[in-house]
């Protein structure tokens, strides 16, 4: 439902930015601490569970709408990036890559899963947030790096730029 929703709001929004719209990597860290956000919601139900024994839906409601506007910031992108970047005649095949990585990602969200049993929910939600908070940090940090690697491919860097790499 957030995906149906959200999804025209996001395509809207970024077309409304033009110019203001942030590159990729930017994106990519955006949807990164959204994800963080929706594991700090998890984090939050596992504390009231703690307290009371009992824990409200709406933590899992957020947790899933801060997972699906982070999701919304990585999957467009990540689609659109795989085909302005990939090889014209690999770009078939890095969207598999981009999808196998999906799949192996679902397989370590699994094994990470497993670690509630042994460290507790409320220890594996804070873990994975503050992973995916730092790593949106550090993408953050290096986005001027990535768009002068990705020489334009998603219309951030000025046409001189463009023209000195060739």
């Amino acid at each position: 439902l957030f995906i149906i929703i959200f999804a025209p709001i996001f395509a809207w929004m970024w077309v409304k930015l033009d110019d203001k719209e942030p590159a990729s990597p930017t994106k990519f860290a955006f949807g990164l601490g959204l994800l963080a956000v929706g594991f700090l919601c998890m984090v939050g139900a596992a504390i009231e569970y703690s307290a009371t024994g009992r824990s409200s839906m709406y933590w899992l409601i957020f947790a899933y709408l801060f997972h699906t506007l982070g999701e919304l910031c990585l999957s467009p992108v990540g689609l659109s990036m795989i085909t302005k970047l990939a090889p014209l005649r690999l770009g078939a095949l890095f969207m598999g890559v981009w999808f196998v990585s999906s799949a192996v990602a679902n397989k370590l969200s699994g094994f990470i899963g497993t670690f509630t049993v042994t460290a507790g929910p409320m220890e594996t939600f804070a873990g994975i947030a503050i992973v995916a908070g730092i790593a949106g940090v550090i993408l953050y940090l290096l986005n001027d790096k990535l768009v002068h690697w990705a020489h334009g491919a998603d219309g951030t860097e000025s046409i001189q730029t463009m023209q000195a790499v060739r």
